[in-house]
């Protein structure tokens, strides 16, 4: 790589920026307008600290590239696009308030005269012919149709429903200006001192710091060492912009490039990428955190033909990422037990096995990598779900048996397994962690692990029922009540109560109309002649003379050795 060349470094106003004939251009492929209402409200505040006060406001660096020739006065965007097109959103409604006031009949000509000199001065030159702005700021070519058609014309979108998101934000951030421009001049017939607002706050106050680089590749490094005001760059941005400007020089790759990370970005979400990209790369090498993940892809991607090979790769990877958060994907549409496998990892909202997932799916049979998703499921409800164990040394022990997959050393699930065994709670362990194990069933989720627990080991104890227990209506039932009777009041204090009431040995499945009619809040000598009568076999099997924190506990005992033979490897 060249070495840097900073031709320049300096403080400019916006005024300076926008002065002497200056064109300024966002490379096709960086990314969309992104800035939400929190910018705006950010951007706004300081904004009006700055007309109040009358003080100097710094908006952060910009990073801007010279292509072709310098007295073209053509830049390039490097970082700064999303500052730029909010400045210039803001310019539009200050204008489109000047305007309304010549339509009004508020000193008409000086008002319209005031309003033309501004868009010039801040959005561009009319050209004669087709009416349309030579814009002073062309966005990438996702934003740029609705911007110069629309925006610079003052024309409201046909059917805002159907724009793309990017454009509604467009639209979005503008409306927020007019908004707020009306409230604060809303007692101001005088479009001098609105027009003051935009030449002299704005244009005079507001000030930024300036790179300017020649070579394209140094404009990339200063990119990436720079925050941004507002959205701060993110791995996906650096990596969008540093793969596209890899194969720029070729049109024709530069298209296929961008269609294909277009198909990567919709399989996983935007938003979801950069954990994506960690998994990736975690799982064909050592551990990459989040900040160090531009990093690494640079040192993989330093040629055009690079580019290429890490998108098919990621490409197909992320349709295995993917089809991993969701049981019905028609990865796994002919195999029952991989979705109920697949259904029990997202139960227990565990990701961190998805590297490993992702190189046992690429380089294991099928079959092969079925058995290492059993694998994962009961490592997962033993160290996650029941140990509720500290993540670094589960990760770190992932990680190490990812890349001896994806190398080829573990050919197999049951070295997988041995490779694992680190990690895998003995049964004493288990058991031990299961024996104190409570699932508080007011929230959603730890009512779900319960059932799921529940109709596991229903499916396992004599004369039980094997089912899904997302297709069956059983409910829980807990035998000492949530809201306890004056009966039940004389047998535990509220202290003991709140102690052992969510605890799984005090929890059983009971079908709906036996729970609710006829359990509720009975004695427990009645509450066993309801549990004779369920098609459970964990009801059936409730055995006591009364109830009592040491039954609970008893229960609960009982039930973890069967769990330990259930997640077993």
């Amino acid at each position: 790589m060249a070495t840097t060349n900073l031709l320049d470094t300096k403080t400019f106003t916006f005024n300076e920026i926008l002065g002497n004939g200056k064109i300024y251009h966002v490379p096709q492929f960086q990314r969309d307008y992104s800035w939400e209402q929190d910018h705006l409200d950010d951007l706004w505040n300081d904004l009006i600290s700055t007309y109040t006060r009358n003080e100097a406001h710094y908006m952060g660096s910009i990073v801007l590239q010279i292509k072709d020739d310098p007295s073209q006065k053509q830049f390039w965007v490097i970082d700064g696009q999303q500052r730029f097109t909010t400045l210039s959103l803001l310019s539009l409604a200050i204008i489109h308030k000047i305007r309304t006031l010549a339509n009004d009949g508020i000193d008409r000509e000086a008002n319209e005269e005031r309003a033309e000199l501004l868009m010039k001065q801040y959005i561009g030159q009319k050209d004669p012919s087709s009416l349309m702005y030579s814009s002073k700021l062309f966005l990438n070519e996702n934003n740029d149709g609705f911007y110069q058609s629309r925006l610079l014309t003052f024309r409201e979108p046909v059917n805002y429903s159907k724009l793309i998101d990017s454009d509604k934000l467009l639209w979005d951030a503008y409306q927020f200006f007019v908004r707020n421009i009306q409230e604060l001049f809303k007692n101001e017939t005088s479009g001098e001192r609105i027009a003051s607002f935009l030449t002299r706050t704005i244009g005079e106050l507001l000030k930024f710091i300036q790179i300017t680089v020649v070579d394209e590749l140094n404009a990339y490094t200063v990119f990436e060492t720079l925050n941004s005001r507002g959205v701060e760059l993110t791995s996906t941005d650096l990596l969008k912009n540093y793969l596209f400007s890899l194969v720029a020089k070729s049109q024709n790759d530069l298209q296929a490039v961008k269609q294909q990370w277009q198909k990567i970005i919709n399989a996983v979400g935007l938003r979801d990428f950069p954990v994506f990209l960690r998994y990736y790369l975690n799982a064909r090498s050592s551990l990459v955190t989040k900040d160090s993940l531009f990093k690494s892809i640079k040192k993989m991607v330093t040629r055009d033909q690079d580019v290429l090979d890490i998108l098919d790769h990621l490409e197909k990877y992320s349709y295995t990422y993917n089809a991993l958060f969701n049981a019905e994907d028609e990865m796994w549409l002919n195999d029952r037990e991989v979705r109920e496998y697949v259904n029990s990892l997202n139960l227990f909202r565990v990701t961190l096995c998805h590297p490993l997932l992702m190189a046992a799916y690429e380089k294991l049979s099928f079959q092969e990598f079925k058995k290492v998703l059993r694998v994962i499921v009961n490592i997962s409800f033993r160290y996650n779900v029941i140990g509720k164990l500290q993540t670094n040394e589960l990760e770190r022990a992932y990680n190490t048996t990812s890349n001896k997959i994806y190398n080829g050393t573990l050919k197999d699930a049951s070295a997988v397994a041995d490779d694992l065994k680190s990690v895998y709670l003995s049964d004493d362990m288990f058991r031990s962690y299961f024996e104190l194990k409570s699932f508080n069933t007011s929230n959603s989720q730890q009512k779900k692990i319960a059932r799921y627990i529940l109709y596991k080991i229903e499916g396992q104890i004599a004369n039980g029922i094997k089912t899904d227990y997302l297709v069956d209506d059983g409910s829980i039932e807990h035998i000492l009540p949530e809201s306890m009777s004056e009966h039940w009041k004389g047998l535990f204090s509220e202290e003991e109560h709140n102690q052992v009431v969510y605890l799984l040995g005090n929890l059983t499945l009971l079908e709906p109309k036996l729970n609710s009619k006829e359990a509720g809040q009975r004695p427990f000598a009645e509450k066993k002649e309801v549990y004779a009568k369920s098609k459970y076999a964990l009801s059936q099997a409730v055995e006591a003379d009364e109830w009592s924190i040491r039954a609970i506990k008893h229960r609960q005992a009982s039930l973890g050795k069967t769990a330990a033979g259930i997640w077993r490897i």
